[in-house]
């Protein structure tokens, strides 16, 4: 299995602080270009949503039945069923960061999650990730993740597995959560014993989330500053110096104890049949 491993560094640049928010956001980030890298959405994400959202909008009410409608709209389930699984997997992720801390996460490409295809296993600097800061002042530009994932598009280790194409599969979600802060019952995570043990065949590939500031977190008061999280308290800007230091020593211990969970959401990829006119499908 060694030798299909591969070590990649992804340094998040330009982000004084990492919120959950902010981390949530660059991992669905990388959820979406791994999606239509390996072929299982036919454009970036932000395109196949939009195109998708526009059938909604439209009136077949004067639509013609025929076979060649039929096979159209078989089809359109399927996408829509494909967006909306991605949609549900972005939200378990943003709730996981939210109300867990998340040490890894994992993308498994395959038919099921004892035989992928594919592995993409994300390292979040999770000691870095902070709670004392709003996210909507830190969010990522569209920009700064495009950067990022300009990278990986571009790095050398990548580039035999993004230069073959994968046929239409299942994708699974697996996340490391510190277990001191398990995920509530909302999160639609289901644990597991163990992480699912990869075969010889699989191309494991691992990302690190690399984060560092000029300023600690806690000496960043932006957010504190708000009149809102003043007046309420919930900043706890009276914290000591000796508090903030059994913070850190409660985030020690608990790093040590940590368990697997796997999402009961899968996304199954979406890729037309050869004899289906683009055309048709996507504009009529």
């Amino acid at each position: 299995m060694d030798q299909n491993v591969k070590n990649i560094d992804l340094r998040l640049d330009n982000v004084a602080v990492l919120t959950t928010g902010t981390a949530a956001e660059f991992v669905n980030g990388i959820l979406d270009f791994l999606l239509y890298q390996r072929s299982q959405i036919p454009f970036v994400y932000k395109m196949y949503k939009h195109c998708i959202d526009k059938w909604e909008d439209e009136e077949d009410t004067n639509q013609q039945e025929s076979f060649a409608n039929y096979q159209v709209n078989q089809q359109r389930t399927k996408a829509r069923a494909t967006r909306q699984s991605i949609s549900d997997m972005r939200e378990i992720i943003r709730q996981a960061f939210k109300s867990a801390k998340v040490k890894s996460l994992r993308f498994l490409f395959g038919s099921n999650t004892f035989l992928p295809t594919e592995a993409y296993t994300l390292h979040i600097p999770h000691a870095a990730v902070t709670r004392d800061h709003h996210h909507e002042n830190h969010a990522l530009s569209e920009d700064s993740i495009r950067q990022a994932l300009l990278r990986l598009l571009t790095c050398e280790e990548l580039y035999a597995i993004f230069s073959t194409q994968l046929n239409a599969t299942n994708v699974f979600l697996e996340l490391e959560l510190l277990t001191a802060n398990e995920p509530g019952p909302h999160t639609s995570l289901v644990p597991k014993a163990v992480a699912s043990q990869l075969p010889r065949s699989c191309k494991n590939v691992h990302l690190h989330l690399l984060h560092a500031s000029d300023n600690a977190p806690a000496e960043l008061r932006c957010c504190q500053e708000l009149a809102i999280y003043r007046d309420l308290g919930l900043m706890q800007l009276d914290s000591s110096d000796e508090d903030v230091s059994k913070q850190l020593e409660c985030v020690e211990t608990t790093e040590e104890s940590s368990g697997w969970w796997q999402s009961d959401v899968i996304v199954r990829g979406f890729k037309a049949p050869p004899n289906q006119k683009t055309c048709d499908l996507w504009s009529r």
